[in-house]
């Protein structure tokens, strides 16, 4: 246990840019679990009471509401990477080609835009 620390800290930067703060789910057997941040290999959820171990494999779904009206949404198999302190890290496995690339083309529009704003941006005086 102590080596895996020790090599996520090695390797702790990320060569896919990452997605954090949206309303992204992703649903296993129905019951919904709210995704930290999430990428086009992978993602990371909150630990929960009976969650998978590291080297389980799963079916999800995939839920980001974009809008009002638009949801992009996919059906995917993941297999658990981790599951500490830090989450539940997963990665997707064998993505189709169109769908790998609608998930980048979406991460890429997530990651850029910074949907929060600085403390102090507007004033109500």
């Amino acid at each position: 246990m102590g080596l895996q620390r020790l090599l996520r800290s090695i390797f702790a930067g990320r060569t896919a840019q990452r997605v954090v703060g949206s309303d992204a789910q992703i649903f296993v057997d129905d019951t919904p679990h709210p995704v930290i941040d999430w990428s086009e290999t992978g993602l990371r959820l909150e630990r929960f009471p009976g969650g998978p171990k590291a080297n389980d494999r799963f079916a999800f779904r995939f839920v980001l509401p974009l809008t009002s009206e638009d949801v992009f949404e996919f059906d995917a198999w993941a297999e658990v990477i981790h599951n500490d302190e830090s989450g539940i890290g997963i990665r997707y496995l064998s993505l189709e080609e169109n769908l790998a690339a609608r998930l980048r083309a979406v991460v890429r529009v997530m990651g850029t835009t910074d949907v929060t704003l600085p403390k102090g941006a507007i004033s109500y005086d």
